[in-house]
């Protein structure tokens, strides 16, 4: 009786968190007109969920709507170190967040937490790391350091088709041997709606900005959700 009750308490506490992470989303599309903050919008399996322009839900980061993971992006990409060049598939998963910086001004979060590189050999010996890597807004001048602050996201607009942000701080193996440690990379194009993707096309720089000897470029699609979208 007792391992009955344990294991019924067990799966009621799984449903519990799984509701839990839904709800951290609202169904349905975002609303029109929209509200003074960023609304972000996703479809999953058909159906679609917003955290919206009401300001609510601010500061948290968000995965899928449906299960809380992060959300998947990838595609061919070029990875180069001093004399190798590499044609490899590259997967970045991460989440997305809206939060207002200490002037009230609203900006987007974006965090990557994962990575996997994979195609003919050597691709996969190659490991990104040093999670987690944060957008930071590319107007400001010093680029380092990468931390979860608002007042270094990206400026939210909403009028805009695509947002552009550096990414760091990112290390780099390749063959065994480390190629970067603590690296940025510049100017990566976030364009939202259907299809979803990040475009990166930029060396690697270490916080005075020195040319460390890589650089990346590929377009990654969103892969496990129909769309990722910001109003």
């Amino acid at each position: 009786m007792k391992i009955k009750l344990a294991i019924s308490t067990l799966l009621g506490i799984a449903a519990w968190s799984l509701s839990s992470m839904a709800m951290a989303w609202d169904t349905g599309p975002c609303p029109s007109p929209g509200g003074p903050a960023p609304c972000i919008e996703a479809v999953v399996g058909g159906n679609t969920y917003h955290f919206n322009g009401s300001g609510a839900y601010a500061d948290v980061w968000k995965g899928l709507p449906t299960t809380g993971a992060d959300f998947q992006f990838s595609g061919p990409t070029e990875l180069g170190c001093g004399s190798l060049d590499l044609d490899c598939t590259l997967t970045l998963g991460g989440k997305v967040k809206k939060c207002q910086d200490s002037s009230g001004a609203w900006r987007i979060g974006v965090q990557v937490n994962s990575s996997n590189v994979s195609g003919g050999f050597p691709c996969g010996t190659v490991v990104l790391g040093n999670f987690e890597w944060l957008a930071k807004d590319p107007t400001i001048t010093s680029h380092c350091p990468f931390t979860d602050t608002c007042d270094n996201f990206i400026p939210y607009d909403p009028n805009a088709s695509d947002y552009t942000a550096n990414f760091g701080e990112i290390d780099i193996t390749v063959l065994f041997i480390p190629r970067v440690r603590d690296g940025h990379v510049h100017g990566v194009v976030f364009t939202p709606g259907a299809g979803a993707n990040f475009a990166f096309n930029s060396q690697f720089y270490d916080c005075d900005e020195n040319d460390l000897g890589c650089s990346v470029e590929g377009v990654l699609t969103l892969t496990n959700a129909t769309s990722l979208d910001i109003h």
